[in-house]
């Protein structure tokens, strides 16, 4: 946990910010990556009280908050896509306002919107359905994101590629063409989950 006199400095620090763009970004990544750098720590070592109790330092505090809200309304490719409410947050005034709300709001209680649904073409003609979620539930799913990855990093299966950071598709392919270069004979499998309520179970 952090000391009282660092744990002061910062909510004096994010509790005078007023405007948008004086938020100094440089310094609330280093703080949130000193935090996640310390949960993965926690975690390879088995300190699990550690690890809950840094993740709740990390989930309320004011810098992941903006940070979540940045990549959610400013940096995002999908900054301009509306959910069910309609709204878009799209100046930094409104940018301002979710950041008051959650601060004032326990993230226990936040009770999630209905996602607006879309239909997409895919190559083959069909219709893939999307599910798009509003601001604010964007936001939390960030910030829960944010809070949780560093714990999961460690556990995960170092050959896992999908949806992770610093990995790409590149990185899948490489560990593909290093494990069948020697000429071993290797099974491929290609499947697709067609139905979303089919039970893992039966496999």
């Amino acid at each position: 946990m952090m000391s009282n006199t660092q744990n002061n400095t910062f909510v004096s620090t994010t509790s005078n910010i007023t405007n948008w763009s004086s938020i100094d970004w440089k310094k609330a990544e280093k703080y949130v990556d000193k935090i996640q750098k310390r949960i993965y720590r926690a975690e390879s070592e088995g300190d699990y009280r550690k690890v809950r109790d840094l993740q709740r330092l990390l989930g309320r505090s004011a810098y992941v908050q903006l940070l979540a809200i940045r990549r959610v309304t400013q940096t995002n490719k999908g900054k301009r896509t509306a959910g069910i409410d309609g709204f878009r947050a799209l100046s930094d005034k409104q940018r301002m306002d979710l950041f008051y709300k959650i601060r004032n709001r326990n993230i226990n209680l936040h009770k999630p919107k209905p996602a607006l649904r879309k239909y997409i073409e895919k190559k083959n003609g069909k219709m893939r359905p999307l599910s798009i979620p509003v601001i604010m539930d964007r936001i939390y799913q960030e910030i829960l994101r944010m809070v949780l990855e560093p714990q999961w990093e460690f556990r995960f299966e170092p050959t896992s590629y999908g949806f992770r950071p610093k990995r790409s598709i590149y990185d899948a392919a490489e560990r593909i063409f290093n494990y069948i270069h020697p000429g071993n004979w290797v099974y491929v499998y290609e499947g697709d989950f067609v139905r979303q309520e089919v039970s893992l179970s039966s496999f």
